[in-house]
This record gives C-alpha cells, structure tokens and sequence, in this order.
C-alpha cells in the first residue's frame, strides 16, 4: 500500500508547475451501479467539484443511468443529469440533461486495456434559448501494476457541440486530462484519485482548472 501511495503521489506531482500559483480543486465524487436483471443495469453517480475561487464557480452534479449490455464488451445507457453551479453574489446555475452514452471494453494493447466512453448530451440550460446538443468522447487507459487489481489510468476526453445556443456559442467546448491510480479497497469497492486538467473554451477566455478527483466507485 504504502508503494501504492509513493505512486499516486508521483502522479500528481505531474502537475504543471503553473498549477501552483492557482488553486487546485477537490472533486470527490461517488459512483454506484447494480445489475437489475436480463442484461440490464442501473448506475448513480454524484459528483461536487468545490472551488474557493469566485472565478470559478462550484459545481454540483447528479447523474441517473439506466443500462443495457449488447455484448461482452459493448454497454448502452441511457439517463438525466441535473447540474447546480453556485456563482458567487448570482442565482444558481440550473442545467438539465438527458444523455445516452455507450461503452466500449476494445481490448488490450502491451498490457495496457483501452476502454471508451461516447456521451450524447441535450442540454436544457436555465436562461437559453433552445437545447444544446453536445458530444463527449473518453478514451481510457488502464495498466496492471500489481496483483491486487492496482491500476495506473490516464484518459482524455474532449466536449463538442453539435449545435450554438444563447449559452453555448463555441464548438469545442472544453477538454479533461486524467492521470491517476486506482486501488482495490474491497470486494466491490475501488478509489481513483489523481490529477486533473481542465481546459474551458469560453469567449470572455480561456479558463484551466486544475482539480484532485477523488472517486469512490462502487459496483456490485
């Protein structure tokens, strides 16, 4: 444990050093999902991205998926998002989602297993005036690195809109990098913690974040 520890540390020290003068993030967050029966599952997930900093807003997010497995390596979902952005001295921001989403185990290249992740979003954002479609896209990868099931993972996934609104007028929209551990903590429990960068593209400009996930995943 303590050489899993030694790891992560190292992981996040691959931070930029810019991302010492700004504050970092905490982002813990939980995940929970329970086959229900004939190939079908259901998944919770809440996440709270907390900032200190009035230029950039906290966030609160709750995620209710409802999925189907095609095959051994295939997943559809599909479920609501509800999104609370706290803006300091301002109403809240209120977003509305529903999503389908599918899942893709590809394989294994040099022992590292590569996975995706697509997301079809309709965003209903309080204040706009029409529904904003956007295209998320992850890709995972995932090596062994002892026989407990430790994970070192790293991912990228970039936001597309598909379509502008009075709340969304870019096309690229934003992009995450991840590099991190995830650690076995019980039968059905595994953490992953690590660093990420967040880079928001806004036309009042650009914005980077940079944030500590914390993420308790929980399947059964």
């Amino acid at each position: 444990m303590n050489r899993t520890l030694m790891t992560a540390a190292g992981l996040l020290a691959m931070a930029p050093a810019s991302a010492a003068a700004q504050e970092v993030q905490p982002w813990p967050t939980i995940f929970a999902s329970v086959p229900i029966g004939k190939g079908w599952s259901a998944s919770g997930e809440v996440i709270n991205r907390i900032s200190g900093d009035p230029a950039h807003p906290s966030q609160l997010e709750a995620r209710l998926e409802f999925g189907r497995r095609l095959s051994g390596s295939v997943t559809v979902w599909a479920g609501y998002v509800h999104v609370v952005t706290y803006r300091l001295g301002q109403p809240a921001g209120i977003e509305n989602q529903s999503v389908e989403q599918l899942n893709w185990t590809m394989g294994s290249v040099l022992g590292v297993k590569i996975s995706s992740r697509t997301r079809l979003e309709q965003r209903f954002q309080r204040g706009a005036d029409a529904t904003n479609w956007r295209l998320r896209a992850q890709l995972r990868l995932a090596l062994p690195v002892a026989r407990n099931g430790t994970s070192l993972v790293a991912w990228t996934e970039p936001f597309v809109a598909l379509n502008h609104t009075s709340a969304n007028r870019e096309t690229f929209d934003q992009i995450r990098n991840f590099a991190g551990v995830s650690v076995p903590v019980a039968k059905h429990v595994d953490v992953e913690i690590g660093y990420l960068n967040q880079y928001l593209h806004r036309p009042t400009g650009d914005v980077w974040i940079d944030a500590v996930p914390v993420t308790v995943n929980l399947r059964f």
